[in-house]
């Protein structure tokens, strides 16, 4: 009576994890996993109804084969070898150890999913148990129906330690056993998750699709597009008649700038500003007749549609020229600008030309520029021009640069020249500022003894307060002790 209920028990398990089975999404791929457990073998067990004596505890090792079928359910299918010591064999004699292999189909229901660190689960099967006898008996085969809990605890990514009780009801008398079971789980690979929804089946997953429940185009984020025009639907306002991106899915039949919708001629063109419709303009000025006074003259919209007249044509109406018939610029009211004095004929007037006696171009105020050679040579001259260490007083070798100062200044007699003296920071700042001023003195009296006008220079010292390298090695100190020499038109 008992291995009847057991085996109704089984049969019921099998038959709900079957349909609890076929209800799991099987979409995601579950890797598979080995198992390696220690046994402890009891056939002295409580369900035979006497007491147990754990001294009969064997031996024995389980090597198994987990085989995943969707989040909550496993199919095991462990190989088992051990040591059974059976106490009350009337046939086999009390308290002989014999020799058994053992191979189940166990179905594993994890409670909460097996993927969890901890993972609790109950298990049913079936499998066969051969015993061996020795050398003068024959092997007994029997089948077990296995029921029991287990645990799952995760140690590392694919690693999980495992403990399993396992009561074995067997269809052979005084077979019953239990098993304990400890050891470890190896899983082959990570668990791929299943793939991502696609609601409507168009091949467009729900997280990137703007119309999830109706089959779509790829190119308008799995959304369809009635007319064809490239719009999808939800954001066509005309969803049946193909039309142009910038009228919101809708027509523009004319080709005028204007929406069929809002057009009063949608099958001609005309301006907005007349309801979409053509309007007449006989001159072609871009002014409708009805509001051209000159509809046969073409003419601008702020004289009315008239042409402007212009019998000297300077460019100013004669309306508002005060010389009619004789052109003159804008600036003079359309009259003639009557000749100025240019001495230098430079085409910069006596009265606004800084050299009225040298031609030069306006953009340097009627002055000579400045040539290039000349230039470079008041560049070099803030190299060259040396003194005595700490003092005003010249180098010998200064003189010849200085000398063509002294010729730029005379070969340009309506500039002037600034002076300008500079240290490095080495010394009081106070004696640097002295030291500075007298050196751009030096230069200054020796210009004006080779003939350049006193009022036509200038001087001053800035000390170290305008450096142009840095202080901090002897080439940047160098570059600080200088002077400048700067030409301008005054």
């Amino acid at each position: 009576m008992r291995k009847t209920l057991l085996q109704l028990f089984v049969a019921a398990f099998l038959l709900l994890s079957i349909g609890t089975i076929q209800a799991q999404d099987t979409n995601a791929k579950l890797p598979g996993s080995i198992t390696l457990k220690g046994l402890m073998v009891n056939y002295d067990t409580p369900f035979r109804g006497t007491y147990t004596d754990y001294r009969n505890t064997t031996p024995g090792v389980e090597l198994g084969y987990i085989h995943p079928i969707n989040e909550h359910f496993n199919l095991g299918i462990p190989l088992k070898f051990g040591l059974g010591r059976f106490t009350d064999d009337t046939e086999v004699g009390s308290g002989t150890e014999q020799l058994f292999g053992a191979l189940d189909a166990i179905l594993q229901f994890h409670v909460f999913g097996s993927d969890n660190i901890f993972s609790p689960y109950v298990l049913a099967g079936t499998g066969a148990t051969l015993e061996s006898r020795g050398a003068n008996k024959s092997s007994n085969l029997h089948v077990d129906i296995p029921l029991g809990l287990g645990l799952n605890i995760r140690l590392f990514e694919n690693v999980y330690a495992n403990a399993q009780f396992e009561f074995r009801n067997s269809l052979t008398d005084l077979r019953n056993n239990t098993q304990v079971g400890f050891g470890l789980q190896w899983r082959f690979g990570d668990i791929a998750p299943p793939p991502p929804p696609d609601t409507d089946g168009d091949g467009i997953i729900d997280a990137d699709d703007d119309c999830p429940t109706v089959i779509g185009l790829a190119s308008l984020r799995g959304c369809p597009d009635g007319d064809g025009d490239g719009i999808a639907d939800k954001s066509d306002d005309c969803p049946q008649i193909a039309g142009l991106a910038k009228f919101a899915g809708c027509p523009d039949t004319d080709e005028d700038g204007i929406k069929d919708g809002d057009d009063g001629c949608p099958n001609e063109a005309g301006p907005r500003d007349n309801n979409g419709c053509p309007v007449k303009d006989a001159d072609g000025d871009g002014i409708v007749d009805a509001d051209d006074k000159c509809p046969r003259e073409a003419g601008p919209k702020s004289n009315n549609g008239c042409p402007i007249l212009d019998a000297d044509n300077d460019g100013v109406v004669d309306a508002e020229d005060k010389c009619p018939n004789e052109a003159g610029p804008k600036s003079n009211n359309g009259c003639p600008v009557p000749k100025v004095k240019d001495a230098d004929k430079d085409g910069v007037p006596d009265g606004i030309d800084k050299c009225p006696n040298t031609a030069g171009p306006a953009s340097n105020n009627g002055c000579p520029e400045i040539k290039k050679e000349d230039k470079e040579i008041l560049d070099l001259a803030m190299k060259a021009v040396q003194f005595n260490t700490s003092a005003a007083t010249l180098k010998s070798t200064s003189e010849s640069i200085l000398n063509q100062v002294a010729d730029i200044m005379k070969k340009y007699p309506n500039y002037s020249l600034a002076i300008s003296g500079h240290t490095d920071s080495v010394g009081d700042a106070a004696s640097n500022q002295k030291l500075s001023e007298r050196r751009a003195k030096t230069c200054y009296d020796f210009l004006v003894a080779r003939g350049i006008a006193p009022t036509r220079m200038s001087y001053v010292g800035y000390g170290e307060t305008q450096p142009i390298a840095d202080n901090i090695n002897k080439a940047g100190r160098e570059r600080n002790r200088r002077v400048e020499f700067s030409i301008f038109v005054k």
